[in-house]
């Protein structure tokens, strides 16, 4: 995908590309739901494959693992409801809304480096549907191991005084 495109790109069509901080590539096909809560609001949800073939081989692995065991890695939240390589994007709760987040979407990407946290809103280009970013999840943020916990966003400095 051409770095022109944000981190999360979904097109009108639904296909989606997903590029992660640390350089992993997925796409996939995305279906869109009605909301049970909300009329007139939808939630996404689809599965992505890597397109690098060692990231495809230990991407695998995971699913592997997670479709025999079903068990999530202990620094999940104990609720998580992540699965390997399916992204369920979900509105932000309506008492959690402001004016900034109102039309935000939010979801997990659980791939072999971790758990990715994808963030995306309509698009004002007719080329993309949503568009987005993708960082470094809450439950990797507060594990020590994490191995992409160093893709966080970087906080900006705090204006000095006057």
């Amino acid at each position: 995908m051409a770095n022109t495109y944000p981190a999360f790109a979904m097109f009108p069509d639904l296909n989606a590309v997903i590029r992660t901080p640390s350089g992993v590539e997925y796409r996939g096909a995305f279906r869109q739901h009605p909301s049970t809560k909300e009329d007139g609001e939808h939630w996404y949800e689809g599965y992505v494959k890597a397109v690098a073939k060692d990231d495809i081989t230990a991407d695998t692995n995971v699913a592997n693992r997670f479709n025999k065991h079903g068990q999530h890695p202990d620094y999940f939240h104990a609720d998580s409801r992540a699965e390997p390589l399916r992204v369920k994007l979900n509105r932000i709760p309506a008492d959690q809304r402001n004016d900034k987040n109102a039309d935000t979407l939010i979801g997990e990407l659980w791939n072999h480096e971790g758990l990715w946290t994808v963030i995306a809103s309509p698009s004002k280009s007719d080329k993309l549907h949503l568009a987005g970013n993708v960082v470094p999840s809450r439950q990797e943020l507060g594990f020590d191991g994490s191995a992409i916990k160093r893709y966080q966003s970087e906080e900006k400095p705090a204006a000095p005084a006057a």
